[in-house]
């Protein structure tokens, strides 16, 4: 948390967080670490991908066969596609919750303006495209943001940059395997901590929407994001038909 005050102030922000995954990973591969580590990276066939020209993008478009096999239904859910829509439905509302918060973070913290409508257009085309070439749902995250914002990244090229990095870097990212989970754990504890211990913007929330809000949070904590989000909107429509049941006697 504190590690940049320790170092050189020429080295650009985040070079705290560079040094301590290295220093963890060089620690990992000459002292036989034991505990969980990143593991294997999948790699793509050299001859695979996309070619533009001179550039070569490390992905592959499924055929409509491929989109249409959903093995996961048959694995999770029992074979049941009903089912495999309401989940991806409630991650869906949970995954544009989160991409409100993170976006009214930063425009509160570093007034970078935001626009509902684009923000869920983006999210939307970004899912069909990883649904083309078989990769996980895309999302928005708090925790990676928050650590992108600890590094002094907060514009749209920081975006663009940190997707070509993930494109490009994919066949030398063998070099982070060794590196303990633990240690990548501790740089998003550090950048999420103290929203944790102190969260001013749950505290500042008042009569119904604090309640709301802490019945959310306790239960996100306990359980899962997903029964959080679950319990979150049970509550707000109880608090709110009761509500409107006192109002309406008032009035009578």
């Amino acid at each position: 948390m504190k590690g940049k005050a320790y170092l050189p102030k020429s080295l650009p922000p985040g070079s705290e967080v560079v040094l301590a995954t290295a220093a963890a990973t060089v620690f990992s591969v000459f002292y036989g670490y034991e505990g969980g580590v990143v593991g294997e990276i999948p790699t793509l066939d050299s001859d695979a991908g996309l070619s533009f020209g001179p550039i070569k993008i490390p992905i592959e478009v499924m055929d409509i066969k491929g989109l249409l096999n959903v093995p996961i239904a048959e694995r999770c859910f029992g074979g049941s596609m009903v089912k495999l829509f309401i989940t991806a439905a409630i991650f869906s509302a949970i995954n544009f919750l989160s991409i409100v918060g993170i976006a009214s973070g930063f425009e509160s913290d570093n007034n970078v303006s935001w626009f509902a409508p684009r923000e869920l257009i983006a999210q939307g085309v970004s899912n069909i495209a990883a649904g083309a070439v078989g990769s996980a749902p895309v999302s928005g995250s708090m925790s990676r943001s928050l650590v992108s914002r600890m590094t002094g990244a907060t514009s749209k090229l920081a975006c663009i940059i940190t997707a070509l990095l993930w494109i490009y870097m994919m066949p030398y990212m063998s070099v982070m395997s060794p590196t303990p989970k633990a240690a990548l754990s501790a740089v998003i504890v550090s950048a999420v901590v103290k929203n944790v211990v102190m969260p001013k913007k749950l505290l500042a929330l008042k009569g119904t929407d604090f309640i709301v809000g802490v019945g959310t949070a306790a239960t996100t904590a306990i359980t899962s994001p997903t029964l959080g989000f679950g319990a979150g909107m049970v509550m707000y429509i109880v608090i709110s038909i009761v509500a409107g049941k006192d109002s309406k006697k008032k009035v009578a």
